[in-house]
């Protein structure tokens, strides 16, 4: 970190600027405990309300990685009240943005991720706020705002970082999924799957693959993608939604005294999941089957 320009001058400046010095260091080597009592002293040592605003903004992020969001959150909130012409506002507005995401917090780190966007949308490290602010419209339903997000970073990942890349593929894919666009989606998921890709990465591609052949209602493919998704990755992120998957093209496929074997597994596995009150439904309900496509 650079040394602020405040902080040169009379003794007390040089004083305090050693201090933050020795604080910032601490930050760096993740000593985050030793780095909050340096920005205290750096603190006390100075009453320039400017310099005052900068100790807050660092402190902000020792707290953030502390894992203490409330305490972040608040002390990104004292910068302006100490400067309100604090010029990193993007940053701030970062910051409680994520830490509004870690408690979440979805309304306010919608928000907060808006304004940072608001104050700089062309900095490198604002195309990572996109992506977490592209993430929260997703958790919210709210593909259509998600959409246009994921799209325009995906070119920026492509180039910078192979596994946001992925992950914005990943998300592409079922937000086209959710709004009806299912070619566009099997597409996304299918460049999951090009290249050298590991098996766990590879199974998120099989995963979104297996939602789009159950919406056309290909039971024998998605058992299949089911099987390879456990395959590859034993504990992968979402079991519940594979096992139902497998359970129900089963039970559109007529084969009932397997749907009864799976659907007992997976209520017992989570009693209280998403399916299970689908799972009681298909289990008094006899499938139709004229709408099996295979």
């Amino acid at each position: 970190m650079i040394m602020n320009k405040y902080f040169h001058g009379s003794k007390m400046k040089s004083k305090a600027g050693n201090t933050l010095e020795k604080a910032r260091i601490h930050l760096e080597q993740k000593e985050y405990k030793n780095a909050r009592l340096m920005y205290f002293q750096a603190f006390n040592q100075v009453s320039d309300p400017k310099v005052r605003a900068i100790i807050w903004a660092e402190l902000s992020w020792v707290y953030y990685y502390e894992g203490d969001y409330g305490k972040a959150i608040e002390a990104a909130e004292n910068v302006l009240l100490h400067d309100e012409n604090y010029r990193a506002r993007d940053d701030l507005f970062r910051l409680q943005g994520y830490a509004y995401i870690a408690q979440k917090n979805t309304i306010l780190a919608e928000r907060f991720l808006t304004q940072s966007l608001n104050e700089n949308n062309s900095d490198d490290k604002q195309q990572y706020v996109k992506y977490e602010l592209a993430k929260v419209h997703f958790s919210r339903g709210n593909y259509d705002l998600a959409h246009p997000l994921f799209e325009e970073i995906l070119d920026f990942f492509t180039k910078r970082d192979a596994d946001y890349k992925m992950s914005v593929l990943f998300f592409l894919g079922f937000v086209c999924y959710y709004l009806e666009s299912f070619s566009q989606a099997r597409g996304y998921f299918e460049q999951i799957l090009s290249g050298d890709s590991p098996g766990s990465r590879k199974a998120s591609g099989f995963f979104g693959l297996a939602f789009v052949e159950f919406h056309d209602r290909n039971y024998l493919n998605v058992i299949s993608l089911c099987e390879k998704i456990m395959e590859l990755a034993p504990g992968f992120f979402d079991r519940e939604s594979v096992a139902f998957l497998t359970a129900s093209s089963y039970y559109h496929l007529g084969r009932i005294d397997i749907f009864n074997e799976y659907s007992r597994e997976l209520i017992k596995a989570f009693p209280n999941g998403r399916y299970v009150d689908e799972l009681m439904v298909m289990q008094k309900k006899p499938p139709d089957q004229g709408k099996a496509a295979n």
